[in-house]
């Protein structure tokens, strides 16, 4: 007995660097076709991932809906995936909690241990393909009715996705059941999102830059090293060991830079990232060099609740979106230029004022403070010293710095907020401290929202 198998014809491997060199009396094929195609998408993939970024570009809000059933809504979008493919949503995308815990419930039993418990899951957004518009081709002999058919078109689409908010597992979570790596067949994990948390904790190294007529607190060398530490995935920057800084936390000192030195320290800064830290960075998420990382998802927002016995939603859930990547346009981030330019009389430097922080909280207890939907640029409110205190931090391109560690001080914060509930409750700001701003609340209150401003110059 024979096994006939259909013949196709040899395809050469694709290379995202070569393009066709149209010639008069070629003979063109699939192979050439492709290769096209290969080439001139690879370009609009690497200027957007490149010279741009990843994320949310438009749209994609997020938002928990209680009827008719429990769901999380995303509205129609644009995101770019970090492999520099566009990604669009045209329509409201709903996915319903319940559904899903039911669906997935042997497989969460088997990692995680019998409910109640909390559980956390995160929004994803991944594009991918869809072969369409069937046609019939021809081809070979002895074909069956499905090798002579083939789709014409392949339409870019997506999926939305609900994934353990949790690292790859290799190991069980604390105080849960040993993990069967058969379990995990079919569940997605958060996004890494490497170098999204490495230009995260730039932008915090950036925001303690201070630039005046004082001399330079560090040397050019020793702000590279601080550059070239951001690949590490603490997320903590030390003091290089000869470095003027004496605070005892330096990860939240001011540096400053005189005037004179600033240009070059910081273009030799900029040149450290680009040349050594970013390969490194994607290096450690793929495998195929500069924007080609293996990640290809999205993260929209982190999602926390309470699941009952029979593995159902209880009570509230929380949406987290701190850690979702966006872009934003060239216009806007011109006009933001634009309006940070200023002077003022006799020489002298315009303060200037803008939010960094802000957010709603309830107060379960006189200890705790829990977010009610997002925050702006993820403001907690930690515990303080006693109840009814909390110290507010927040992180983002403006992340909080303890304006009294450094002399003289060249910004500080104001703090505007409400207290909450039937009863007669007050807040005030007790101090600023390397934790955050503590403020302190009294009476029965049942919840506070707060807005932070930093005023900087002057």
């Amino acid at each position: 007995m024979s096994t006939f198998q259909t013949g196709t014809p040899c395809m050469q491997k694709l290379d995202p660097q070569k393009r066709v060199n149209y010639t008069f009396g070629m003979v063109l094929g699939v192979d050439e076709f492709k290769q096209e195609q290969i080439y001139l998408m690879a370009k609009d993939h690497s200027q957007y991932r490149l010279a741009h970024g990843y994320g949310t570009v438009c749209g994609l809000q997020l938002q928990i809906s209680t009827a008719p059933d429990l769901e999380v809504q995303v509205s129609k979008g644009v995101a770019i995936d970090p492999r520099g493919q566009e990604i669009h949503v045209q329509q409201l995308m709903c996915a319903r909690l319940n559904d899903w815990l039911i669906t997935n419930q042997t497989t969460l039993e088997g990692i995680f241990g019998n409910a109640p418990l909390s559980l956390s899951l995160c929004v994803v957004l991944c594009y991918r393909e869809c072969p369409t518009d069937t046609v019939p081709v021809p081809g070979e002999p002895c074909r069956t009715q499905q090798d002579a058919m083939a789709a014409s078109n392949i339409a870019d689409s997506f999926q939305l996705k609900l994934c353990l908010n949790e690292d790859q597992m290799t190991s069980s979570p604390t105080l849960s059941p040993p993990v069967d790596a058969a379990v995990l067949n079919g569940l997605c994990f958060r996004p890494s999102q490497i170098e999204e948390d490495a230009i995260r904790r730039f932008g915090r190294l950036l925001h303690r830059i201070r630039i005046g007529d004082s001399p330079s607190s560090v040397t050019e060398t020793q702000l590279e090293d601080l550059v070239r530490q951001l690949d590490t995935d603490s997320g903590t920057i030390t003091s290089p060991i000869t470095s003027p800084i004496t605070s005892p936390s330096f990860d939240d000192s001011l540096i400053y830079l005189s005037t004179q030195d600033a240009p070059g320290f910081l273009r030799a800064a900029f040149l450290v990232w680009v040349t050594e830290v970013r390969p490194k960075l994607t290096a450690q998420s793929g495998n195929c060099g500069c924007g080609c990382p293996d990640e290809k998802c999205v993260l929209l927002a982190e999602l926390t609740f309470q699941v009952s016995k029979v593995w159902q939603v209880v009570g509230t859930v929380s949406v987290d979106e701190s850690r979702r990547p966006y872009l934003l346009e060239t216009r806007l981030l011109q006009e933001w230029l634009l309006n940070q330019v200023g002077g003022g009389g006799g020489g002298g430097a315009v303060a200037s004022s803008n939010v960094v922080a802000a957010g709603v909280f309830n107060l379960p207890s006189t200890t705790i403070a829990v977010a009610m939907g997002p925050t702006l640029n993820g403001l907690t409110a930690t515990p303080g010293t006693s109840p009814l205190q909390f110290y507010l931090d927040w992180s983002g391109p403006s992340a909080y710095v303890d304006p009294q560690s450094s002399s003289p001080s060249t910004f500080t914060y104001v703090v505007k907020g409400m207290v909450m509930g039937k009863d007669p409750a007050s807040m005030q700001v007790v101090g600023f401290f390397p934790s955050g701003i503590l403020v302190s609340l009294a009476g029965n209150p049942n919840g506070f929202m707060v807005e932070i401003s930093e005023i900087t110059g002057g």
